[in-house]
């Protein structure tokens, strides 16, 4: 039988047997703990700002555009120049017909300019041009033209061969159908001017 004093030490070691145990209870954290503070950590990283992330660089596509348009409009104020003077030299009718439609094309290009926010680089002034090519160009095809007039429907052929050239090169370069509607329509109006200046020649 046991005696009053075994059971008072076994009762004291049930006592601290079981403080230990709630002693390691709370030290020891739960799953859901864990997770929780994992969550917090992940939180609390520095993220890219989104602002960042939806900034893209000017597509090249775009810039090509504004400089095959700046370049064309010029091209047609070349044309529309060139058969001004030469008009005015030597009272050929294909000259006045030819340059009221090189007007015509500028005014197909110009809103294509403005709608992008392209500079339009077309000087009021008749012979005078941004593009030092076309500059160039302008007063060799000029002074060529006016030493006759069989030579002047020649400089007509030369400038209506070299719009085409340009313009199927834009064309083939070109995604914006808007674009390519009106160089199409530009090329099919340079078809008919080099056809009307080979009659002449």
């Amino acid at each position: 039988m046991p005696t009053r004093r075994s059971t008072l030490v076994s009762t004291v070691a049930a006592i601290a047997l079981a403080g230990s145990v709630v002693s390691l209870t709370a030290c020891t954290p739960s799953p859901t703990d864990a997770v929780s503070e994992s969550t917090a950590e992940i939180s609390a990283e520095p993220t890219t700002p989104a602002t960042e992330a939806s900034v893209d660089p000017a597509p090249e596509d775009a810039d090509d555009t504004a400089a095959a348009l700046r370049y064309l409009i010029e091209e047609e104020k070349l044309a529309h120049d060139v058969y001004l003077v030469l008009g005015d030299l030597w009272d050929a009718r294909v000259f006045a017909n030819i340059t009221a439609s090189e007007t015509t094309h500028q005014e197909l290009v110009a809103p294509l300019l403005s709608a992008r926010g392209i500079e339009d680089p077309r000087a009021d002034e008749v012979g005078v041009f941004a593009d030092p090519d076309l500059q160039a160009l302008y007063d060799e095809l000029v002074e060529r033209g006016s030493t006759s007039l069989d030579e002047a429907i020649q400089v007509g052929i030369a400038i209506e061969e070299k719009d085409l050239a340009d313009l199927g090169a834009a064309i083939a370069a070109e995604d914006e159908s808007a674009v390519i509607s009106v160089l199409e329509r530009l090329f099919a109006g340079s078809e008919n001017h080099l056809a009307s200046f080979e009659r002449l020649a």
